[in-house]
């Protein structure tokens, strides 16, 4: 199995995000070149740019969604074909208040154990192995590569993560359909975090929030909500964290 993870914010006081986010993307190797030509097939079709890079930051904002038509064509079709393929999504929204340290610099950020938590789950479910697949390079957030591997052999908890792969791997988002769709879920998380929607639906004169609802709900449909660990702790598959919390 492969599990692509890629964030939407950062738990930071610079950022201006209020909700970051990180998601995982989960799909079996064997379904892999599936799903990527179903991605590449899309662009190709529909925007007539196979080289396209699918980042929320950059195409799923109020100005796209406003003035260009065939992107918002694109989207639509994009998480349609989503919610049609083998893929399991994990999602972590993060809540400050942020500005001092999560954890200590040589461990594993929380949002990502957490991630990792519920893709030994699924990993475990289907008999499969997991590679963990990030977006950039083991140098990130202060060497996240090597934070993941003391993870994995230094903790009681990662060395009971006997579904993950020795070591992640870090590739470019670029050429990586698997973390396309985890970026574009994650930018579609947050946003829908972020304007509050759980709280209060749209407004009928806010076509582009009441499109990142429809998104999202496709999305929520794409998790595993049933999952829990050995010791019966539940694992929901979208998860609110406090940042900060012990």
């Amino acid at each position: 199995m492969l599990a692509f993870i890629d964030e939407s914010g950062h738990p930071h006081l610079n950022d201006l995000n209020r909700r970051p986010v990180v998601v995982a993307a989960c799909f079996s190797e064997r379904d892999a070149r599936h799903i990527s030509g179903r991605i590449h097939a899309l662009k190709r079709d529909l925007l007539n740019r196979e080289r396209l890079e699918l980042k929320g930051v950059d195409l799923l904002n109020r100005h796209t969604y406003a003035r260009k038509p065939d992107y918002v064509a694109f989207f639509e079709e994009f998480f349609s074909t989503l919610s049609n393929l083998p893929i399991t999504l994990f999602s972590v929204i993060m809540e400050g208040p942020f500005g001092y340290a999560e954890e200590p610099d040589d461990y594993l950020p929380n949002r990502f154990r957490y991630l990792v938590q519920r893709i030994e789950l699924l990993a475990e479910s289907g008999n499969e192995m997991a590679t963990i697949m990030f977006d950039g390079t083991p140098n990130l957030y202060g060497g996240l590569g090597w934070k993941f591997n003391s993870f994995l052999f230094r903790s009681d908890e990662g060395r009971d993560c006997t579904h993950i792969t020795d070591a992640p791997a870090f590739v470019d988002s670029a050429t990586s359909a698997g973390i396309q769709i985890a970026d574009m879920a994650a930018s579609v998380v947050r946003q829908y975090e972020q304007a509050e929607l759980f709280r209060r639906p749209p407004t009928a004169g806010d076509p582009y929030l009441l499109a990142i609802r429809r998104w999202y709900r496709i999305l929520e449909r794409m998790t595993r909500d049933d999952l829990k660990s050995h010791q019966g702790a539940e694992r929901p598959g979208f998860f609110r964290m406090v940042v900060g919390e012990r």
